[in-house]
């Protein structure tokens, strides 16, 4: 057998330093992850999912802080659509504003706290009334994942029931404004992305803003094609297990769908550039 050339040997020692390059690159830290990165993709989200129809006028995203995990940072009670960086507020996580005088907060912000702490790996939360989302909670319908985009969701998303964390006490709401209840809606979430509240939307969460913004996108799509699905016929076929299994082996890049979004955005506010 004929030895390679000196050249096609040299091409592919380069191939192998350039993956190996670009994988490095992949699993380290990004030099530009600050606080105040994250503050502005948090703002950026929120006008994403507010222009999509996803995020109504009482949803509400929140990033944890790049320099002390036990703070993240939310905005004060307000419109997502119309978020800037000085209604950002710091908190800890007992959901206690860092500094005295704090605008007025969203009283849902036990949701966020309480999945800080039950998940180290999460960097991002979301909450939302995804009318796409809500029936599914309302019939006990299981959210499957139905489309390829929505492989990260497992075969079921859990369905959080808030009348058995309230237990039978005489006086109940639907708003999670408590830490007992922040508490039952973590654990019920587990270790999953997202967790269905009934009668109320979803949370999802992610290891960044993008990640987090770019699954509940999903998310509401995937519901919509389930629900049209379900119109034509029982049953709608979901991905399998092998599906799924090659779907988390799969690197899902949100920064595509990102930035398509975010496009979408700067274009319906007449800012495209």
């Amino acid at each position: 057998m004929a030895k390679p050339s000196i050249s096609l040997t040299l091409a592919i020692a380069m191939m192998a330093i350039a993956a190996m390059t670009v994988e490095s690159r992949s699993q380290a830290p990004q030099a530009n992850d600050s606080n105040e990165a994250r503050i502005e993709d948090l703002i950026t989200a929120s006008h994403i999912l507010a222009n999509e129809g996803v995020l109504d006028s009482f949803g509400h995203i929140t990033v944890r802080s790049a320099t002390d995990p036990g703070h993240f940072f939310m905005p004060r009670a307000m419109p997502p659509a119309l978020v800037s960086r000085a209604d950002i507020v710091e908190l800890d996580l007992d959901c206690k504003p860092l500094l005295p005088n704090a605008p007025r907060l969203n009283g849902e912000r036990y949701i966020h706290c309480e999945v800080y702490k039950a998940r180290q790996d999460v960097q991002s939360v979301i909450h939302t009334h995804d009318l796409a989302v809500i029936p599914f909670g309302l019939t006990n319908t299981p959210l499957r994942p139905v489309i390829a985009q929505a492989g990260f969701l497992p075969k079921e998303t859990p369905l959080f029931e808030i009348r058995d964390a309230y237990g039978p006490a005489a006086e109940r709401g639907m708003l999670v404004l408590n830490s007992p209840l922040g508490k039952a809606l973590a654990a019920k979430l587990g270790d999953n992305p997202a967790v269905l509240m009934r009668g109320h939307g979803e949370t999802v969460v992610g290891r960044s803003v993008k990640e987090a913004t770019v699954r509940t996108l999903y998310i509401n799509i995937d519901a919509r094609a389930q629900a049209a699905a379900g119109s034509m016929g029982p049953n709608p076929m979901a991905l399998d297990d092998a599906e799924l299994a090659t779907n988390a082996r799969e690197n899902f890049d949100a920064d595509r769908p990102w930035e398509n979004y975010r496009q979408r955005m700067l274009k319906a506010q007449g800012q495209q550039r």
